[in-house]
């Protein structure tokens, strides 16, 4: 392939990237990177090398003429997809037995929840969420994580307890 372009690669795995759920440490030990180099990565200061661009392929089950051609189109199932995929290989099956980031989880389990959009749920009920899926996250993560994620996620005073709150998606104006 003469022509790559990095920028539309390096957009795209770390598009596949947040889909997955993998965090950036594990995704660089999967590249055998620092997650220094990650972030140099994001923040343009560095590109993925031939090796990396080939292995995170390999992981998510793409070809390079499809990072490399458009923006890919990813399923909101990436990630349950990738799990079935790789169930063989123990490398990568590992990395997606972990709990995802919990930005993949408010984004793809949290704000997907029929009684988070209508009611809203507190921290606690959160949590609950998460465990039925396998994943653990301390109380005050998933607070620090509502609270960085306000364009999506409203704080609401709790229903019954009137010292707590509760979080809900915020509604688009």
């Amino acid at each position: 392939m003469a022509n790559l372009n990095k920028e539309l690669i390096k957009k795209n795995i770390f598009k596949l990237l947040d889909y997955s759920g993998l965090t950036d440490i594990s995704f660089a030990n999967l590249l055998d990177i620092s997650d220094k180099q990650i972030k140099r990565i994001k923040k343009g200061e560095a590109e993925f090398s031939i090796d990396d661009i080939n292995k995170a392929c390999d992981f998510f089950k793409k070809t390079l003429a499809s990072i490399n051609s458009k923006e890919v189109e990813i399923d909101r199932k990436f990630r349950d997809k990738l799990i079935v995929q790789h169930k063989g290989n123990i490398e990568y099956s590992k990395l997606l037995q972990e709990r995802p980031s919990i930005t993949y989880a408010i984004n793809f389990e949290l704000l997907d929840n029929e009684s988070f959009k209508t009611n809203g749920l507190d921290v606690s009920d959160i949590s609950q969420v998460f465990e039925e899926r396998g994943w653990e996250y301390s109380s005050s993560y998933i607070s620090l994580a509502m609270s960085r994620n306000a364009e999506e996620i409203e704080r609401i005073p709790h229903p019954t307890n009137k010292r707590r709150y509760a979080y809900k998606k915020r509604s688009k104006k």
